[in-house]
């Protein structure tokens, strides 16, 4: 998937639906614009920045080049990469599916401090994938404990996640924390975010607040789960 992916399906997503056009005049530029960096005819785009802002996507998930125009120029320079702890880069832990059908593994999560669950790093079983993780490939389970996204998610929910998803405004994710001796990870939901911060929600108790990103620097989007 290229950056040129990330646009077009983050568009994709919008409820209610944004033509192209509509994004184009969103942030000033032409719908071909919007219609060549989807199709991938640009290298870069000085508007890039602008259009990362409107569809509520990270700039940390798009090479520095993308942000340069094809003359040379550049726009705004996307912010460097938050460090990904060493635990988040083994596929055996991030539940990396055999392939792009048949089951995905499913993972135990136990209570944690301040809010916090604790991420088994192996597999306690495996579960049918849904409709929302047919054909994509990395995609997992996680047997949900927590009680603060009470009614959205209960404890014994079985919560499904696409790791290669973008991450919209207002949707659910797992955010994972940089500690390698003992991996955490918190359900919210995902409002907005700095360079520092995520700003996030929870609904019991409802309150907003936000989680450093050094701390917790992945984040994952849910996107289905079974009731328990």
């Amino acid at each position: 998937m290229t950056w040129h992916d990330l646009i077009r399906e983050a568009r994709d997503a919008c409820v209610p639906k944004l033509s192209q056009k509509a994004l184009g005049l969103k942030v000033g530029v032409s719908q071909a614009l919007i219609a060549k960096i989807e199709n991938n005819q640009v290298q870069g785009s000085e508007h890039l920045a602008a259009i990362i802002k409107e569809l509520g996507l990270d700039p940390a998930d798009f090479p520095e080049e993308a942000f340069k125009s094809p003359r040379g120029g550049s726009a705004k320079v996307a912010p460097p990469a938050v460090p990904v702890p060493e635990f988040a880069r083994d596929p055996a832990y991030w539940a990396a599916a055999a392939g792009l059908i048949g089951d995905v593994p499913l993972y135990a999560a136990a209570e944690g401090g301040e809010g916090s669950l604790i991420i088994e790093r192996d597999p306690i079983g495996s579960v049918k994938r849904p409709p929302l993780l047919q054909g994509v490939k990395n995609g997992y389970a996680i047997y949900h404990t927590g009680g603060s996204m009470i009614p959205e998610f209960e404890p014994g929910d079985t919560l499904f996640i696409n790791p290669r998803l973008p991450v919209l405004r207002d949707t659910s994710c797992v955010f994972y924390g940089a500690d390698d001796e003992e991996p955490k990870a918190s359900v919210k939901r995902y409002l907005s975010h700095t360079d520092e911060e995520w700003t996030v929600r929870q609904f019991s108790p409802d309150r907003t607040f936000t989680m450093a990103r050094e701390e917790w620097p992945l984040r994952h989007r849910i996107v289905s789960k079974n009731f328990r």
